[in-house]
């Protein structure tokens, strides 16, 4: 910026704001981060001076970014700073009770998620909502998991939505702690947002709310510190702070411990808050009762076919935390045997091949190992080929000027890969986004606010329009999801007549470098920025040559694979554009 530039700008740009406890964001002028947790590690003296300009703020023209990105990242500060110095929440550590037997009767919403992109405020609320269902009406969890074997995959229920209410793998946070999976000892949640007086509120209306709970989570909410000193002397926790400022702890991992020293793992696709638990499409996997191994036996015994338990347990050391300890020695002497998944996780840090913590390498490894396709054998038959990738997600990060850059060069290589063509360079296999578009936001239950849990931005859009070409419309009328927007990831590849799936992935991971890994370097390395968890599905590990998802004259298993959205696809007309934030 010259010399005259800076003099059109507010004096107080120019100036040290006042003495922070944040240090100043590096990008200074030129920040284009529109991520509430950014916000949360980096002062903006900038943006704090055109709040104190209120109503009539005025965006000099010649600032480094576009007039709007300075407007939408106003929208997401102003809300964050106004949370900060409010003296509800401490109002309400006065008053709240949380050994209360009475349920909460407020019509008042929990703050609405915004994930990376949108407002955020205190999530330590005395009216905070207590989850839609209570009770596992339909019969217990247990029940449950027996009708959904061997998948174990469920969704959300969408209060909002009737029919979800009544399939037999929708299920409410509190279903996970169904006394009929066994009398809870302790319980451990990693995840990236945690409104921690909804989730104590949950365990409460299973009489649960006394349990030891270890807590790790990822974005620090105002006074959600002293809320636990405070009120939950059960609660360990840590937040874990990013130390690159673009990465994020995305992480959602439940284990649940037992009185008789068993254990159960969900991953998830959710925050635990409650517009996560009832606004938007989820996805979770449950795990079989892990039972715990005979004396004397060794920490690899007990593994899982696909490694899990090993995988899981470095996953867990790479924190590097002593609360963490204790779930290290229960997974140690835990049975693993049943688990027919596969774990993917990413961890921030530079991976090679045959090594997890990075998604690119993992599942590129998976797939290669265990993936079958058909051989073209004929001018007419299917071939690799004929089988299309499908990429669903919540939020889409910068990938580049063209396709070429990273989605076909790097995501495409790994998600392309098969037993008959390992790691493939420039696969010409057809790749298909999923990704909500205006229209289908603005028709959402709760119109515009629908689209909370897509934090994709305009700007990043912007830049590669050409991503659009690969874009379908959310559609899930085969379940009654269209309406409600999806939170849940999804990356699968499917036969031509849209009846079998020769892998299904499950996690956390939005398409981005940050989640998936950067770019493939000439040595093989790949960096990845955020913490991610997921599970992946391989037939052959299920005993079946296919996962089948729709009846057919060819059927051959017993159960259909759970499959949230419909196909064929639902293309982007010309006139549609992404929802973005």
């Amino acid at each position: 910026m010259s010399s005259s530039q800076k003099r059109k700008l507010p004096d107080a740009a120019n100036k040290q704001s006042k003495k922070s406890k944040k240090e100043e964001c590096p990008h200074k002028e030129r920040c284009y981060r529109k991520n509430p947790h950014h916000f949360k590690e980096f002062d903006h003296p900038l943006l704090n001076n055109f709040i104190k300009m209120g109503d009539s703020v005025v965006i000099p023209e010649n600032l480094p970014q576009p007039r709007q990105v300075y407007l939408d990242q106003l929208a997401i500060l102003k809300p964050m700073l106004m949370s900060e110095r409010s003296d509800t929440i401490k109002e309400n550590f006065k008053t709240i009770d949380l050994t209360s037997d009475a349920p909460s009767t407020s019509n008042e919403a929990s703050s609405s998620y915004q994930s990376s992109a949108g407002t955020n405020k205190a999530k330590v609320s005395k009216k905070s909502k207590v989850d839609n269902t209570a009770r596992c009406e339909k019969g217990t969890m247990l029940e449950k998991l027996e009708k959904n074997t061997p998948y174990n995959i469920f969704f959300t229920q969408i209060p909002k939505s009737p029919e979800t209410l009544k399939e037999s793998n929708s299920i409410t946070f509190t279903d996970l702690l169904c006394p009929s999976l066994g009398p809870l000892k302790s319980s451990l949640q990693i995840n990236f947002m945690i409104d921690i007086d909804w989730l104590l509120k949950q365990y409460k209306a299973r009489d649960l709310h006394q349990k030891p709970l270890t807590i790790i989570y990822g974005d620090d909410w105002p006074d959600m510190i002293e809320f636990m000193d405070k009120f939950c002397p059960n609660v360990k926790y840590h937040f874990n702070k990013m130390k690159d400022p673009f990465g994020c702890h995305h992480t959602k991992l439940g284990i649940y411990a037992y009185d008789d020293e068993s254990l159960r793992i969900v991953v998830s696709t959710a925050n635990l808050y409650y517009e996560d638990w009832n606004h938007f499409n989820q996805g979770l996997w449950v795990s079989p009762r892990l039972t715990k191994l005979p004396p004397n036996s060794s920490s690899k015994d007990g593994e899982s076919p696909t490694g899990f338990k090993a995988d899981l347990l470095n996953y867990l050391r790479t924190y590097k935390l002593g609360i963490l300890k204790e779930w290290i020695s229960y997974i140690e002497n835990a049975d693993f045997q049943e688990i027919k998944v596969a774990l993917v996780y990413s961890a921030p840090g530079k991976y090679y091949p045959k090594r997890n913590g990075n998604h690119l390498h993992r599942v590129g490894d998976l797939l290669s190992q265990h993936c079958h396709l058909p051989a073209k054998t004929s001018a007419q038959s299917e071939g690799p080929l004929s089988w299309g990738i499908i990429a669903q997600a919540s939020s889409i990060g910068s990938m580049g000027k063209s396709a070429a850059e990273w989605l076909r060069s790097s995501l495409l290589r790994s998600l392309a890969s098969h037993k008959a063509s390992p790691l493939p360079n420039n696969s010409q296999a057809t790749l298909s986004l999923v990704y909500p578009s205006v229209k289908n936001v603005v028709s959402g239950y709760f119109g515009l606010d629908s689209g909370g849990c897509l934090p994709y931005s305009k700007a990043t859009n912007e830049k590669q329009r050409w991503l659009q070409t690969y874009m379908h419309q959310w559609m899930a009328n085969g379940k009654n999801r269209t309406r409600a927007m999806p939170h849940i990831k999804s990356y699968c590849r499917v036969s031509p007549n849209l009846t079998k799936l020769a892998f299904f992935l499950l996690t956390s991971a939005n398409l981005s470098k940050s989640a998936w890994g950067n770019n493939i370097q000439k040595d093989g390395g790949s960096y990845v920025r955020s913490y991610e968890m997921g599970v992946m599905f391989l037939p052959k590990f299920f005993d079946e040559e296919y996962f089948e998802i729709e009846n057919s004259t060819e059927r051959k298993n017993d159960m259909l694979f759970p499959f949230m959205y419909d196909l064929p696809l639902t293309s982007y007309n010309k006139d549609d554009y992404p929802w973005c934030n």
